[in-house]
């Protein structure tokens, strides 16, 4: 069955709903997911929503561990950290946004977003998007990935188009940050830190961390 994302407009404050209302075109190929509590209003009136795209094998097959695990490498040694499985698989981000609250939608016109580590085609995923508007028209991305770092992406044109994913200065695992844009216009992240230390003892989204820019990021 395609997954893809859907909107739900109310005119009576939540009493009752709009029929779905598609964000994109149904695809088979892969799914649309989102981070929770991502979507934005920006200074325009536009609403964006940062969605990522996976694509993967799905299922299991005769090689294949009924439940892929996630796991450090401690005393050398693989081991189970979490209960958090997933099936692996490459991801992107694509952004949503709508200038009509949320009648029609259009997707960001630079395509799926991920990771060029080099132009030999060596690419890697992002995943998990949070996005907040900097001043106006201009938006920040952060992506979770498997690269040591949070990713960010820049777009000057209220979400339109975005920069290819680079890295902050922020050491991260593999999870998800939240971006926010205070009220005093400094921005907040908050994400799991991780250490050289702490990967080499196996820790696994571990540390709380927080970290607020004064200058735009």
């Amino acid at each position: 069955t395609p997954r893809y994302p859907v909107f739900y407009r109310s005119e009576d404050g939540g009493k009752t709903w709009s029929e779905p209302i598609p964000m994109v075109a149904p695809h088979s190929l892969f799914g649309f997911n989102m981070l929770m509590d991502v979507a934005i209003r920006t200074s325009s009136g536009r609403i964006v929503v940062p969605f990522y795209v996976s694509m993967g094998k799905g299922g299991t097959g005769p090689d294949d561990n009924p439940l892929p695990i996630a796991g450090k490498l401690v005393h050398n040694q693989f081991v189970h950290t979490t209960g958090h499985f997933f099936d692996p698989s490459f991801a992107g981000a694509i952004v949503c946004y709508s200038d009509d609250d949320g009648r029609t939608w259009q997707t960001n016109s630079d395509g799926m977003l991920f990771i060029l580590n080099d132009w030999n085609a060596n690419f890697a995923s992002v995943n998990e998007p949070t996005v907040t508007e900097v001043t106006p028209g201009r938006l920040l991305m952060f992506y979770r990935t498997g690269m040591g770092r949070l990713f960010q992406s820049w777009s000057t044109d209220d979400g339109e188009s975005w920069t290819r994913p680079r890295p902050t200065c922020l050491a991260a695992c593999t999870t998800p940050a939240q971006l926010r844009t205070l009220p005093n216009g400094h921005l907040l992240c908050v994400w799991n830190q991780t250490s050289e230390q702490e990967v080499q003892l196996g820790l696994n989204r571990t540390r709380l961390s927080s970290a607020i820019s004064r200058d735009g990021g």
